[in-house]
C-alpha cells in the first residue's frame, strides 16, 4: 500500500515538474504577446510585417518570424512598460524571462538604430499628451505619483 502511495505521489510530483517547465511558460508567452501585440503595432499586420522586414535585413534571415517578434516584443514591452503603463502578471513574466535569440554585435547596434528610429517616428506621429512643456523627470515623477493640486514639482522645489 505505501508502495502505491509513493508512487502516486512521485507521478504528481513529475506532472508537476513537466507542467511548471514546459507548458506554464508557453502559456505565460501566448498571453503575452497576445497582449502586447495589440499595444505594441496599434497599426496591425502591415506594421509589424514593416519592422520583420527591416529586421531580417541586417540578421541576413537567420533567425524566424517568431523570434525576432519575440525579440522585438520584450524590448519594445520593457521599454512601454518603464513609461508607466499598465502590464499584467502574464506580460510581466512574459518581459522578464530570456529572449530565444542572440544577436551579435552588429546586429544589434543595427537593431537598436532601426529601434531608436521607429520610436521617434511613432512618437511625432502620435498626438501630444500635455500641451505644457515639462522635463522627462517631471512626467515621470507626474505619471508614478499623483499629487494634490496645492503641491506641485515647482512648489516643493522652492520650499527646499
Amino acid at each position: 500500500m505505501q508502495v502505491w502511495i509513493l508512487s502516486l505521489s512521485a507521478l504528481i510530483c513529475l506532472t508537476a515538474i513537466v507542467a511548471y517547465r514546459y507548458m506554464i511558460p508557453d502559456l505565460i508567452r501566448k498571453k503575452a504577446q497576445r497582449h502586447l501585440r495589440d499595444l505594441i503595432f496599434p497599426e496591425g499586420e502591415q506594421q509589424m510585417q514593416v519592422i520583420l522586414k527591416s529586421f531580417r535585413e541586417f540578421t541576413c534571415n537567420r533567425f524566424s518570424e517568431e523570434e525576432l517578434l519575440d525579440y522585438y516584443m520584450k524590448i519594445k514591452g520593457l521599454q512601454n512598460m518603464n513609461s508607466g503603463l499598465y502590464s499584467d502578471f502574464w506580460v510581466k513574466k512574459y518581459l522578464m524571462s530570456p529572449t530565444f535569440i542572440k544577436l551579435n554585435y552588429f546586429e544589434q547596434v543595427q537593431f537598436y538604430q532601426n529601434f531608436i528610429c521607429i520610436t521617434k517616428v511613432s512618437s511625432e506621429t502620435s498626438p501630444k499628451k500635455k500641451s505644457n512643456k515639462s522635463t522627462p523627470v517631471q512626467e515621470v515623477f507626474e505619471s508614478r505619483f499623483e499629487l494634490p493640486d496645492s503641491l506641485s514639482l515647482e512648489s516643493i522645489a522652492l520650499k527646499q
